[in-house]
């Protein structure tokens, strides 16, 4: 169900809500941990916040009523997704790796139909993104390495597809690395084609755009993009959906084109205003910063939307937003001329609080805009 219509389609939705009353009558542990996560997915993707609360809040109160752990785990699932949703980064990653403390592959891993909803695998398949958005791209990069570890011990396509995306292409493209990206956009579409996962398709063919724009084929590339986040928002998918517009806005900032990246702005706040997602918030703000700049807009108010990305950043502890955030605002001052002292403690502050990736291109083009300061 899940393969055809995505874990957004109203036949998803039906199937699990019909599973769950099954589950509540036959008091089965198992199956009510693979309705409960199903019904909490099918509401996750399509951005609906308040079911979210509300079946990750079911799933704990469950699992303490039956004192099953399989049940405690899948309700930390849920928390720690619910976590990176809203932009609570720490918490996330207080979540997942407690998960990870906890699970036993003897006593918690569910049975190869269930493989979908295992906790570790989901705790694994977001910490690379949670850890270089928190500050730590090396640290991101072992746990990717752990996470395509054990994709290929479940050996599943959906999850293989599943870390690929997350895990693999969602870490690179935070880190520049367009080639890495492309590999795993071609393996993403490939896997789709073989096994019928439209869901997962349409994010490589965003990935595959991105690259393209990436290697001078702007024009085709953005349309790609483009196409393929309409037609995911159609299939009723919103999660990462703010990251591909981000993508697609950053990318039109790269061609100079800056009403389509501003309009797909407009897209991913709207987007937030409906589902109450905070993750990229902070990039958000930053990016329509630089767009507004290409425009010529008043000084003031580029400066505004900076110094929102920033304070956003600072909130949620995110410290490569902060960096990119800080960069942004110092290159603005330093240009200005009125500023240029305040913008270098501003950028060393956020630069010196770094202890790793230092060779990575945000910290580099930090350390060369404080080589010029």
């Amino acid at each position: 169900m899940i393969a055809v219509h995505g874990y957004a389609g109203m036949e998803t939705g039906v199937a699990f809500d019909r599973a769950r009353i099954l589950g509540e009558r036959l008091g089965d542990a198992g199956a009510l941990l693979a309705t409960l996560s199903g019904q909490w997915a099918f509401h996750f993707v399509r951005g609906e916040h308040d079911m979210m609360r509300q079946l990750a809040g079911e799933a704990r109160r469950t699992s303490q009523q039956m004192s099953d752990e399989a049940l405690q785990l899948a309700g930390y699932r849920l928390a720690g997704l619910n976590a990176i949703y809203f932009g609570r980064f720490v918490e996330a990653r207080s979540v997942f790796e407690t998960i990870l403390r906890i699970y036993d592959v003897s006593r918690h891993r569910p049975q190869p139909v269930h493989y979908i909803h295992d906790p570790k695998f989901y705790a694994l398949a977001y910490l690379p993104v949670i850890y270089w958005v928190l500050g730590y791209p090396e640290q991101a990069k072992s746990w990717q390495a752990k996470a395509f570890e054990y994709a290929t011990e479940l050996n599943q396509a959906t999850l293989t597809t599943h870390v690929k995306i997350y895990g693999g292409a969602g870490l690179e493209e935070l880190l520049f690395d367009a080639s890495a990206v492309r590999a795993y956009a071609d393996a993403i579409i490939e896997l789709a084609d073989l096994h019928n996962l439209r869901y997962f398709r349409l994010s490589g063919l965003i990935l595959r755009g991105w690259t393209m724009a990436q290697a001078g084929a702007g024009q085709e590339g953005l349309a790609l993009m483009r196409r393929s986040c309409t037609e995911r928002l159609a299939m009723g998918v919103s999660w990462y959906q703010s990251r591909y517009l981000c993508m697609l806005a950053a990318t039109s900032l790269q061609q100079r084109r800056p009403d389509e990246g501003l309009a797909a702005l407009a897209e991913a706040r709207n987007l937030g205003t409906r589902t109450d997602e905070h993750m990229w918030e902070a990039e958000i703000r930053r990016i329509e910063g630089e767009l507004r700049r290409m425009q010529g807009a008043p000084l003031a108010e580029v400066e505004g939307h900076f110094q929102e990305a920033l304070a956003i950043a600072r909130d949620q502890n995110a410290k490569s937003f902060e960096l990119r955030a800080a960069i942004s605002l110092a290159r603005l001052w330093c240009d200005d001329g009125s500023h240029t002292e305040a913008g270098r403690v501003l950028l060393a502050s956020i630069y010196n609080w770094f202890t790793e990736g230092l060779d990575t291109p945000d910290l580099r083009e930090a350390k060369r805009l404080l080589d010029n300061l």
